[in-house]
């Protein structure tokens, strides 16, 4: 049985203006008949256990689970940086784990030029190896989400999953952002068009423990204007998906207005079948 969660990003604007924080964003999830919350670490304004005994807490007494810890690294842009990537990704599996998710959510990220994209796409593989490695000890799995850059493509998100061969590495599939699909956000390819990004999307449902689903513009039902849901929830029924969808919302409509809208939209699609 598919179900469905929230990243605290959806509310980002709630957020900047002091209107909500994580616990709030709790309480708005419970009262939006969701099943879990996707807190991400630049959400948390600290880390010592008393804060995290908190949110454990809250999250239990709404009953929302907590699917997956994101943190947004680059492995890719300079070789210099990972080692302080690695400690990023490290301190976010800690944190991770002792909130009680099963997985973090990772980026490679773009190659500092187009030119140096081989050399890029090795060192960076290296490093999620090295990532994967540190969950392991931990106990934590380490999900690299497609989202543009080096991972634009279901052929990109293949290879470093056959590159970097790790057992406690494994694809997080976003709905938004392979090449092909029309609208905002999400990478550009002359030529890609929607052919590519279905089949991007059917190379990676196989492999994706948890999987992502971006919200741009909706109308009064909740539909979203540039993907088709009907046919992405066909395709991970088609390979028994039974995990997480985790509702993003990136469009420009006020979030407190359009996310009730697309939640309850996104619950019919988890349900149907």
């Amino acid at each position: 049985m598919m179900r469905l969660s929230c990243l605290s990003l959806s509310y980002q604007n709630q957020f900047r203006a002091g209107k909500m924080d994580l616990f709030g964003f709790i309480r708005t999830a419970r009262a939006l008949n969701l099943d879990g919350v996707d807190l991400h670490m630049n959400h948390l304004p600290r880390f010592d256990r008393a804060y995290l005994k908190q949110l454990r807490r809250a999250c239990l007494d709404h009953g929302m689970s907590i699917p997956s810890f994101p943190v947004s690294t680059e492995f890719a842009r300079d070789a210099s940086k990972i080692p302080a990537e690695l400690e990023k990704a490290r301190v976010a599996m800690e944190v991770g784990l002792y909130l009680g998710a099963p997985l973090i959510r990772v980026f490679v990220g773009s190659a500092p030029t187009p030119e140096r994209t081989e050399e890029a796409f090795k060192y960076s593989s290296e490093a999620l190896r090295r990532c994967a490695e540190v969950g392991a000890e931990i106990g934590m799995v380490v999900a690299l989400q497609n989202h543009s850059g080096l991972t634009s493509t279901g052929d990109d998100m293949l290879r470093f999953h056959k590159e970097v061969n790790h057992p406690n590495f494994a694809l997080v599939l976003d709905t938004g952002h392979f090449t092909g699909r029309d609208g905002p956000r999400g990478p550009k390819q002359a030529g890609h068009t929607y052919d590519h990004y279905y089949r991007s999307l059917e190379q990676v449902a196989p492999l994706a423990p948890f999987v992502r689903v971006k919200l741009y513009d909706v109308d009064a039902q909740g539909r979203e204007k540039y993907i088709d849901y009907n046919r992405v929830f066909n395709i991970l029924r088609g390979v028994h998906y039974n995990g997480f969808c985790s509702l993003v919302y990136e469009g420009t409509e006020e979030e407190t207005a359009a996310i009730p809208r697309g939640a309850r939209f996104l619950r019919s699609m988890v349900s149907a079948g």
